[in-house]
């Protein structure tokens, strides 16, 4: 039986859910005093698949700005990334776009697995951010950067896709890392590869060229989602002043 060590970036806004993520796959033995001093946790977790034994070493990025300056250094040497937003919270997706921008300098392009994680899909009814308006984003995510995005939907709350997306990063890693007999994990229904659904959804609705998508197209996209939040957003604090004064 073969060994591996993978170092895990886990990815995102704060509040979005990824030491949640984390404590469902790995258990809570994180060293969280860690976070305050330095700006991540982590942890390791061994796993078993196709015969291969695998060493998780997962670092639970701290979200504030505050860590920005410090949190380049722990990118180097990851093998992969987990980026993960609130589909509560469009501007928490947006965002992954700066946080895509600081791996790929933070790794020195090393990482060689991205996936994006929509999280608190149990909270279906204040939902903002759509399973299609994710996968456009990670779309252009991919046009503008040449990275092959996986996306999945999980609730950190019921433990929902949180293992599925984790067999299946531990499937992808040994292909890149030329396992040629590797066998993929059956429950691989939640995990959508981006360039296969949106090349589909190209031909059969919106086609649209690769080459004809700039950089300012994609700037633009992430302007028109931000501008929305910030409508909703004054539309919830009109809507609480008139309930204040029927109070």
């Amino acid at each position: 039986m073969r060994k591996w060590n993978f170092k895990i970036i886990l990815a995102g806004d704060g509040a979005v859910g990824k030491t949640s993520i984390r404590e469902r796959y790995m258990g809570k033995g994180f060293q969280s005093s860690y976070l305050k001093t330095i700006g991540a946790d982590f942890a390791t977790k061994k796993t078993e698949m196709n015969e291969e034994q695998i060493t998780y070493q997962i670092w639970d990025l701290a979200g504030q700005d505050s860590y920005q300056a410090v949190r380049k250094t722990f990118y180097k040497g990851a093998i992969a990334a987990i980026m993960v937003f609130d589909c509560q919270d469009p501007k928490s997706m947006t965002n992954l776009s700066n946080w895509i921008e600081e791996a790929i300098e933070g790794s020195n392009n090393g990482i060689l697995s991205y996936f994006v994680i929509a999280n608190k899909v149990d909270l279906e009814e204040s939902r903002r951010v759509s399973r299609d308006m994710a996968l456009e984003f990670c779309n252009r995510l991919e046009i503008k950067t040449g990275i092959r995005f996986f996306y999945s939907e999980t609730s950190a709350l019921t433990g929902q896709n949180i293992q599925e997306t984790f067999d299946f990063l531990t499937y992808r890693l040994l292909l890149v890392n030329n396992v040629q007999d590797a066998v993929p994990p059956e429950e691989v229904d939640g995990i959508i590869d981006v360039k296969e659904a949106m090349g589909t959804k190209q031909i059969t609705e919106t086609p649209v060229s690769m080459e004809t998508v700039s950089r300012d197209e994609f700037d633009e996209l992430v302007e028109k989602i931000e501008k929305l939040e910030d409508k909703l957003n004054t539309v919830q604090a009109i809507l609480k002043q008139i309930v204040q004064k029927l109070k």
